[in-house]
C-alpha cells in the first residue's frame, strides 16, 4: 500500500487588502505519496504558488492561512511554530524558486553556501565531507567541472547554471518533499528540457516527492505522475497525467490543452481560451469560469463541488463531458 507523504485538506488562504479580503486559495485538497511527482498547473493568479508557499510555511502578511490542514507525514504543519518549520525546511522539505537568487547569496561562493546548508542540519559532518557531497551533487545535476563551479560566485554562472545549483542545494539533504515554483520558466527551451530530465532522474533516485508548479502544461506532461489544474483559487480538475491529458473533463483544462502549440496546425492562429480571468475580488457567482465557458447555464451560478469520476480523476464542473472539447476556445 502506498504511503501518503503530504495531505492538504480544504486549504483556505486569504489576503487582506485595501480593496477587500481576497480568497486566493479556496478549498484546495491535494494528496502526494512518497516519491510521487505532482504537476500543479494554472495561469498567473490562480493560487498555485501561494499553495506551495503555504505548505512551506512561507505565507507572510497580508496573507494568512485561515482554514484547512497541511498534513506532512501525518503531522499538521499549521500547528508548528516558526522554529519547528525552520528545522523542517531544507532538511525534510525544500523549495526551488523561479529566481535562483532567492536561494543563492550573491556575496558567497557556491561551496560556502552548500557546505553551510549541510552543516546547519548535520552537525557531525566535516567541512571536507560536506564539500565532497556538494561536488557530487553538482555533478549529478549535469554541471561540468563541479570542482571549478564550487569556487565561483553566483554572478559568474549563467542563468541555467545558477538554477542547477539552486536545485542541487534543494536536493543536498535528500528531503522527502521538494516544491518547485516555476524554476525553468526564464530558461532556454533546450536547457529547460535538460533540467527537467535531471530533476526527474534524481527524484526517482532519492525517492523524493516533488510538486512542480507551472503555468505551462507541456512542462509537466512528461515529468509528473499526477496533475492538478487550478483556476481562480480552486482546483478544477485533478487525476493521473493520463486521466487528465487523455480525457480532460473541465472546459478550462480542455482550453489549456488546445492552446498548446503542438496541438495547433502550423501556419494557423493559435487557439486561445476566450475572455479574461476575473479579478478574485469580483468573481462571478458560482463557477468562476462561467463567464468564459461555452457550457455555462443558469445552474453555473451555483458553486460546483469537486466530484469523483473514474479512477483518481475528479472535476469541479456541472457538465463534465469530453464531447465538448471542440467547443472551447477561439483563434488568436
Amino acid at each position: 500500500m502506498s504511503e501518503i507523504l503530504l495531505d492538504v485538506r480544504h486549504l483556505h488562504i486569504q489576503f487582506v487588502t485595501k480593496e477587500g479580503t481576497i480568497d486566493v486559495v479556496n478549498d484546495v485538497s491535494l494528496r502526494l505519496e512518497k516519491g510521487q511527482i505532482l504537476g500543479l498547473v494554472g495561469e498567473s493568479g490562480s493560487g498555485k504558488s501561494v499553495t506551495g508557499f503555504s505548505i512551506m510555511g512561507l505565507i507572510d502578511k497580508p496573507g494568512q492561512v485561515v482554514g484547512g490542514q497541511i498534513l506532512f507525514n501525518g503531522e499538521d504543519l499549521r500547528q508548528y511554530n516558526p522554529k519547528q518549520m525552520r528545522a523542517l525546511r531544507g532538511n525534510r522539505m525544500a523549495m526551488i524558486f523561479q529566481d535562483p537568487m532567492m536561494t543563492l547569496n550573491p556575496v558567497l561562493r557556491i561551496d560556502t553556501q552548500m557546505i553551510e546548508t549541510i552543516q546547519a542540519h548535520e552537525k557531525n559532518v566535516s567541512k571536507q565531507q560536506a564539500w565532497e557531497r556538494a561536488r557530487d551533487m553538482l555533478g549529478q545535476m549535469g554541471i561540468p567541472s563541479p570542482e571549478t563551479r564550487l569556487s565561483a560566485y553566483p554572478h559568474q554562472l549563467s542563468g541555467g547554471m545558477r538554477q542547477r545549483v539552486a536545485i542541487a542545494i534543494a536536493l543536498l539533504l535528500k528531503p522527502d518533499l521538494i516544491i518547485a515554483d516555476e524554476p525553468t520558466t526564464a530558461l532556454d527551451v533546450s536547457i529547460q528540457a535538460q533540467i527537467l530530465s535531471e530533476v526527474q532522474k534524481l527524484s526517482q533516485h532519492y525517492g523524493t516527492a516533488l510538486i512542480w508548479i507551472t503555468h505551462d502544461l507541456s512542462v509537466v506532461a512528461g515529468l509528473a505522475d499526477h496533475l492538478a489544474v487550478m483556476y481562480a483559487g480552486k482546483i478544477v480538475e485533478q487525476g493521473t497525467v493520463d486521466e487528465v491529458l487523455d480525457n480532460p473533463q473541465h472546459p478550462y483544462t480542455v482550453g489549456l490543452i488546445q492552446s498548446l502549440p503542438m496541438n495547433n496546425e502550423r501556419g494557423k492562429r493559435l487557439t486561445q481560451i476566450p475572455g479574461i480571468t476575473p479579478h478574485l475580488l469580483h468573481l462571478p457567482p458560482g463557477c468562476a469560469f462561467s463567464t468564459r465557458c461555452p457550457r455555462a447555464t443558469d445552474q453555473c451560478k451555483q458553486a460546483p463541488e469537486l466530484q469523483k469520476l473514474i479512477g483518481e480523476h475528479s472535476v469541479r464542473c456541472f457538465f463534465p463531458n469530453a464531447a465538448h472539447i471542440v467547443e472551447v476556445g477561439g483563434a488568436i
